[in-house]
């Protein structure tokens, strides 16, 4: 929510805001510099706040995906669940990233040129750090979960075969 509406004011912003600011002086200030002064930091909160959000839903999404993958009525142990949150976070905090790094490139570009070429690299890298530990965590619950769904089938199967052999 706080991301859609972070790129929609920074869109609007940088389109028909600021344009519309140059010229103007506020005593020895210019507009245009004070209204995208306002735009950034307005953004900037609501990039913040996308943050926060994005990582409650993804630790909302682990412990989900946790519970469904464990199917017991007992806790889900606490280090478990750190790994599993961690790895959805890590994942998710992407998305934000990203779309930042989209809205603010023009502007990175204008500041200091090598940055556009470092931080791409350096989100591709993140975005691979992230698919890692999020397959291998995922892996290792699911792997988990077919073990003890075996092993559930298989004293299902011998409680079955007692029945069938007394009869």
């Amino acid at each position: 929510m706080f991301l859609g509406v972070a790129a929609l004011l920074w869109i609007i912003g940088t389109s028909f805001v600021v344009p519309l600011g140059k010229g103007g002086k506020i005593g020895s200030l210019d507009t245009y510099r004070l209204d995208f002064l306002i735009l950034l930091a307005a953004t900037l909160v609501l990039i913040a706040a996308a943050f926060l959000e994005v990582g409650a839903v993804a630790d909302s999404l682990g412990g989900l995906v946790a519970s469904y993958i464990t199917h017991r009525e007992s806790p889900i142990e606490e280090v478990r669940m750190r790994k599993i949150k961690r790895s959805f976070r890590t994942a998710a905090y992407v998305i934000p990233l990203v779309v930042s790094y989209l809205m603010f490139a023009s502007y990175i570009d204008k500041i200091y040129p090598l940055l556009n070429i470092v931080l791409p690299v350096m989100i591709v890298i993140w975005v691979v750090a992230a698919a890692i530990l999020f397959c291998m965590v995922l892996g290792v619950e699911l792997e988990e979960a077919s073990r003890l769904f075996a092993e559930n089938l298989e004293k299902r199967m011998k409680i079955i075969r007692k029945k069938e052999n007394k009869k």
